[in-house]
């Protein structure tokens, strides 16, 4: 909402109007007759609006409560050059549609969305304001047996939002998962969601999201699939455990790029003690190649589950073999002539030793 929208508020002590259309919802002030300091709010619809919980590219989520129903909600508010954007709210309110009519426990419900006074929104749950992002930040590297957990949790929120609605979320990253009641992860903003469909229509078009997380097909302005939701995940996973994510750079331009050429270092440069299931799950979530990675979240979740109950078992490592289908294959390329040039030196010192005894000999 533009700060010049006209609004005023009654004082609370003495009853007194006072202009708050230039303060933003949330901040404090001074009654003018007698010096009572309050909060800003603004009723939005039939929301109260209280204070701000977040602002990214698309719009600001308040706080607020439904004065109809009288419960807590997050209410996020678009952008007025969004909601000016008739094609885009076209695919915003279809995509929200469907979203609405998800009920998972990984994922935010959405209560209701709509138009007011030139602003389209929608309204979803409040379970808190903790995210895994936040968890990272004061962490710096999490326990894997938690990360796993998160992880399952996600990709079992995401596999049912593309089962039951076909929808891709296009904007995964940890302050996309927030962490309700007894750590339970949620999937939250589906914003960027689309279907198949729309995603094939929106390919090499504006690229939004954040740089650390998105796919490289979606860098490079291809149709992106739920795989590319995965990768996002599986960076996200990576970040968790590494303390750091697998590409970072001064600017969103070079880290986009190191998306696209650059291999990142094994998890376990950073986190030595990580299982090797959990570092093949990960890897492979996150291969640069859309079809190196799990063919479905159903793959992803069952080798989380085995990364799980190894380390509870504390056994080590995962099948011989395994690992080579995470590589690209100009990856497997470089280990097969990396091997071959290998055998081809212990053959020539086998061959160098036995001349050496033959000569010895004679």
């Amino acid at each position: 909402m533009n700060a010049a929208d006209s609004q005023t508020l009654s004082c609370p002590k003495c009853g007194q109007l006072v202009d708050v259309s230039d303060l933003a919802v949330g901040s404090e002030i001074e009654c003018p007759a007698c010096a009572h300091h309050f909060p800003v709010t603004r009723q939005f619809n039939h929301y109260q609006l209280e204070r701000t919980l977040g602002e990214g590219g698309m719009g600001v989520v308040y706080l607020a409560q439904d004065l109809n129903l009288g419960r807590v909600v997050a209410v996020k508010v678009l952008k007025r050059e969004l909601s000016e954007d008739a094609k885009f709210i076209t695919n915003f309110l279809k995509e929200v549609e469907i979203t609405a009519s998800l009920t998972h426990p990984n994922i935010v419900q959405v209560f209701a969305f709509g138009e007011h006074e030139g602003h389209y929104y929608l309204v979803m749950e409040y379970i808190g304001e903790r995210t895994f992002d936040d968890d990272i930040l004061e962490s710096k590297k999490l326990e894997e047996a938690r990360v796993i957990d998160i992880g399952i949790g996600v990709a079992n929120g995401l596999n049912f939002a593309l089962q039951r609605g076909s929808l891709i979320h296009r904007d995964i990253k940890p302050g996309n998962i927030l962490i309700g009641a007894n750590g339970v992860p949620k999937v939250v903003d589906f914003g960027l969601a689309m279907t198949p469909e729309t995603a094939e229509a929106a390919a090499g078009g504006e690229i939004w999201g954040t740089p650390y997380y998105v796919s490289p097909e979606r860098l490079e302005g291809k149709v992106e699939d739920f795989r590319s939701d995965m990768y996002s995940l599986g960076v996200s996973l990576y970040h968790a455990l590494a303390g750091r994510p697998p590409f970072d750079a001064s600017t969103a331009e070079l880290v986009a790029a190191k998306h696209l050429s650059e291999t990142p270092l094994p998890l376990k440069t950073y986190a030595p003690t990580i299982t090797d299931q959990t570092t093949y799950a990960i890897s492979r979530a996150m291969a640069r190649q859309p079809e190196s990675r799990f063919a479905n979240y159903n793959e992803l979740i069952e080798q989380l589950e085995d990364a799980k109950r190894r380390l509870v078992t504390n056994t080590g490592s995962i099948p011989l073999g395994s690992v080579s289908v995470v590589e690209s294959d100009v990856e497997n390329t470089k280990i097969m002539w990396i091997a071959g040039l290998a055998a081809g030196v212990i053959m020539l010192v086998i061959g160098a030793l036995l001349i050496l005894q033959y000569s010895k000999s004679v």
